[in-house]
């Protein structure tokens, strides 16, 4: 029961983290139209690099560092880890953040004003400790605060994105109402847990910091080319309703990958403890692990599948479908990127869970590096003759040869000294 209530609550939070953007994208776009639309998205797509500063390597080092501590009996040792995490995300926030906004002010001022709303998210990502619900099995009331906070942002879109002018609240609304969900789930973590403050070196944050950078690293390269392709398309001219088609392809693509991360993230410590159980790569650790992917993967397909015909049979019938600017261009995007799925639960459970876990970090991240040159010197060589399909299309590509070179390492694991 537990264990069916803990993926319950990981699918409300990605179900709703992923279809409030669904939903509020489409009806902004009409409102606004493509080239405000546009710059917003592209604001965003800035904004997100910030975000993957504000999260470092503690969504998985955090889950981690509590997996197996007792709420009732371990207070201290969770105040221990909170406190200094905390106290990071915080700092990386508002150094990240001026960064940023700098940059802005010298290379495109106008998109200073949403990025600083967009900044939001990443603040409620600061404070909204996931990685704590999760690696306790306490997942149900991070879920509420969530799905209360995304029906909040819905409500309000809906209410106030009437015309162009409105386009830059988009980013305030959805990053308000982020940050007081966030807000409500600190709260609740800091009674509930009986977490107090503790002292925090600067030795300790500062091992922290160097102790995750791999897994950082990662994620800026994953960000790469996962996040960077609309502003590819941007700076090469691309224009607005290319942009804008592509964008609402990625979201929903990004909702798929949202529908499969409650399995990811339930299988996750099972993955974590196949980990310690092997201690470094191996073809037997590649079997024990992708025995937890296949059925991910195959729930993945039937997704994928049920979503393409469900479209085909529906859309006639949708006279607010036919509203969308380009909307079977945003189909045949989607179409494409929606498989990138199917090697994407590989990188995660094989990568991101397994290597992390069995000592090649490195290796990891070298791999995501090579994936994300390629995806960025593909872009540029595409775009030019394909547009926003080049973009697609990479997609799928970097994530495949990511899940070839991680299973590349496991098939031949570096010789142990003495072996």
């Amino acid at each position: 029961n537990r264990a069916l209530t803990n993926l319950g609550s990981l699918a409300a939070i990605q179900v709703f983290n992923a279809f409030a953007p669904l939903i509020a994208y489409p009806f902004v776009l009409v409102m606004v139209g493509q080239d405000s639309f546009a710059q917003i998205v592209v604001a965003e797509a800035i904004a997100l690099f910030l975000l993957s500063f504000v999260l470092y390597s503690f969504e998985v080092d955090g889950v981690a560092a509590v997996v197996g501590l007792d709420p009732d009996n371990d207070s201290d040792a969770i105040s221990a880890v909170f406190v200094p995490i905390v106290v990071l995300r915080l700092c990386f926030y508002a150094g990240g953040l001026l960064v940023l906004q700098l940059l802005l002010t010298v290379w495109s001022p106008e998109l200073r004003l949403p990025v600083l709303g967009w900044s939001l998210i990443s603040l409620s990502y600061a404070l909204q400790p996931n990685w704590l619900f999760q690696g306790l099995e306490r997942n149900l009331p991070l879920a509420l605060f969530v799905t209360l906070s995304r029906i909040g942002a819905l409500a309000t879109v809906f209410l106030f994105i009437r015309s162009q002018e409105h386009a830059v609240l988009l980013p305030f609304i959805l990053g308000g109402w982020y940050l007081v969900g966030a807000f409500a789930a600190f709260i609740y973590a800091v009674r509930i847990f009986a977490i107090r403050p503790c002292a925090v070196s600067f030795s300790h944050l500062r091992g922290m910091v160097w102790h995750g950078k791999e897994v950082y690293l990662n994620s800026v390269a994953t960000g790469l080319y996962r996040d960077s392709n609309v502003l590819i398309l941007s700076a090469l001219g691309v224009p607005a309703a290319g942009i804008a088609s592509y964008s609402l392809a990625e979201k929903l693509t990004k909702a798929l990958q949202a529908a499969m991360r409650p399995l990811n993230q339930f299988f996750f410590p099972r993955a974590l403890a196949v980990a310690k159980d092997e201690c470094r790569p191996s073809p037997r650790a590649l079997r024990r692990i992708f025995a937890l992917t296949r059925p991910q993967m195959a729930v993945a397909l039937i997704l994928i599948l049920t979503g393409a015909c469900a479209y085909l049979v529906v859309s006639p019938f949708v006279p607010a479908l036919q509203k969308i600017d380009d909307v079977e261009l945003v189909f045949q995007l989607t179409l494409i990127m929606a498989l990138s799925v199917l090697p994407g639960v590989g990188v995660f459970m094989l990568g991101i869970a397994g290597l992390n876990a069995l000592g090649a970090r490195g290796y990891l991240l070298a791999s995501l590096m090579l994936a994300a040159a390629v995806s960025v010197l593909l872009n540029l060589a595409l775009i030019p003759h394909l547009g926003a399909f080049a973009s697609a299309l990479c997609f799928v590509f970097s994530e495949t040869l990511l899940v070839i070179l991680i299973i590349r390492r496991y098939l031949n694991p570096p010789v142990q000294p003495g072996v």
